[in-house]
């Protein structure tokens, strides 16, 4: 299923164009894909990127080739997920962005951003074994997420690192000139710790209209990708969308309910209910986080009031809304938006 999977052919592109002439036959081999081909189509499968990338991997003159690919990729090359990510409010929403929507970009890996104690962590793992590639995809999807980090930063940040699961390679010194944070191998995992505090830290380039917007094309993206067994996914990704475009003003829809999700999904709303806690997850616990993510970024624009806010959310007072956001976050609305 995973083989089937859209994902950019801007990876490809700018391997090709790295790649000297006469080996770009090898870089296509066993592809079915042509320069052409590559031209004129925004997509490619998710098997066709990876035989690129066992292909570049073989034919490479160099051991840090996916060190060197990754160096190359700006926001440009990411689409709405880099413009979403880099435009979020916060440097922990940037993340969480980037967690929650890199499958767009590559399918075949797995992202969590979580909070363990005073740390926050990035983890990349790999839907099945890729053997010697799961390297080569460390090097680059860590190197994006270090770049990032700077980006919003401004420079080196402290308490950061790189966390790699394998040994150190023979080139391992080189890891130095193309990540900023230090780099630990043979750890439990790959990814990047950073410490809470971090986190909080505005991005300089938040723009809220362009991160809604990216939000919303990434959830259209996301749509194509998800398996249709994962129910969470979907019912997440539905529910998400429908407060994204709250912000924008551009919702023109009927506000969720357990009934139009369960129909959107073909499916009776006891059905959903079942396989929702199959997954160990509800549709209400869901709602409530859409909800309350919703209102923790409207309750940083000034233009909006906080019975504005409740109002948009579906609270049929401002009461109302402050019980549900003091039990959220253990204060009230007007407190979260002066803190």
């Amino acid at each position: 299923m995973i083989a089937n999977l859209p994902t950019p052919t801007t990876y490809t592109r700018v391997l090709l164009q790295s790649t000297p002439v006469k080996e770009r036959a090898r870089l296509l081999h066993l592809t079915n894909l042509n320069q052409e081909h590559l031209s004129s189509s925004d997509t490619i499968r998710a098997d066709q990127q990876i035989q690129v990338l066992r292909n570049a991997q073989n034919i490479a003159s160099r051991p840090d080739w996916a060190l060197a690919l990754g160096n190359q990729l700006n926001v440009n090359s990411h689409g709405a997920l880099g413009f979403a990510a880099l435009s979020a409010p916060t440097l922990g929403e940037s993340l969480e962005t980037l967690a929650a929507f890199a499958r767009i970009r590559a399918p075949y890996l797995s992202f969590k951003f979580e909070q363990l104690q005073d740390r926050f962590y990035f983890t990349v793992v790999p839907e099945f074994e890729l053997g010697e590639l799961e390297i080569a995809l460390n090097e680059i999807v860590l190197q994006i997420v270090d770049s990032l980090i700077t980006v919003v930063l401004g420079s080196r940040g402290p308490g950061i690192k790189v966390m790699l699961s394998y040994p150190a390679p023979t080139y391992a010194s080189d890891y130095a000139r193309f990540f900023t944070a230090p780099c630990e191998f043979s750890q439990d995992f790959s990814g990047v710790e950073l410490p809470s505090g971090l986190c909080r830290v505005p991005c300089p380039l938040h723009d809220e209209h362009s991160y809604v917007a990216s939000l919303a094309r990434c959830r259209q993206a996301l749509a194509e990708v998800i398996d249709p067994t994962d129910t969470v996914s979907r019912v997440r990704n539905l529910i998400s969308a429908y407060y994204e475009h709250l912000e924008t003003g551009t919702n023109n829809s009927e506000a969720p309910t357990l009934e139009s999700i369960a129909a959107t999904l073909c499916m009776s709303p006891r059905t959903l209910i079942r396989r929702l806690a199959t997954q160990g997850s509800g549709y209400r616990e869901m709602l409530e986080k859409a909800q309350r993510d919703t209102a923790c970024r409207l309750l940083g624009q000034a233009r909006y009031s906080v019975y504005e806010i409740a109002m948009l959310l579906g609270y049929s007072d401002a009461a109302n809304f402050g019980r549900a956001f003091r039990r959220w976050l253990g204060m009230a609305p007007g407190q979260y938006r002066r803190q």
